[in-house]
């Protein structure tokens, strides 16, 4: 609405630039400032099918197993902050084995998917959301990790204000 543009790589930039890159952004800002901001952390995750979709999701065994509108139940995941690639491996099956543990009605449930990514993990466990030092008009919105999908629009709204009409109102936490 405002005129923004998504570019992926290096580009020149023209007004207020956002630098929201994932856990690579996190590691440039890690060279950037000499001391750790972030890194990638990987997770692994499976999905079951089995119809739940009116159940809350569970959050037992240290394990989220969260049911979906279309009878398919995501259980995840892992957190694996060294990692050599990000094929799926024995992690991903022990939670599965940890699921129906918990949740015996899974026992019989198919598998449907499993997956691995990296999760961009700041420093703080918690968002780097500001103004990036030293860089006029640079921001850094980054490092959501675990959390990102839920403060993901309240990261969106500060770093907007602050980047676009100048008022901060990111909390120092």
């Amino acid at each position: 609405a405002k005129g923004a543009k998504v570019l992926i790589g290096d580009h020149a930039a023209e007004g207020p630039t956002l630098w929201a890159t994932g856990y690579q952004g996190l590691l440039d800002l890690n060279a950037a400032f000499a001391q750790p901001r972030g890194a990638g952390a990987k997770g692994q995750a499976l999905l079951l099918q089995h119809d739940a979709r009116d159940l809350p999701q569970l959050f037992a065994d240290a394990l989220h197993i969260v049911p979906h509108a279309d009878g398919t139940i995501a259980i995840g995941s892992t957190t694996e902050n060294q990692w050599t690639d990000l094929a799926t491996d024995a992690q991903c099956d022990a939670l599965i084995d940890r699921a129906r543990k918990a949740l015996p009605v899974l026992q019989d449930a198919p598998e449907v998917a499993r997956w691995a990514g990296l999760r961009p993990r700041a420093a703080s466990r918690g968002p780097l959301i500001g103004a990036w030092p030293k860089r006029a008009g640079h921001y850094v919105a980054n490092g959501g990790f675990k959390i990102g999908f839920g403060t993901a629009i309240e990261t969106a709204r500060l770093i907007c204000d602050l980047a676009l009409d100048g008022k901060d109102a990111i909390p120092d936490s």
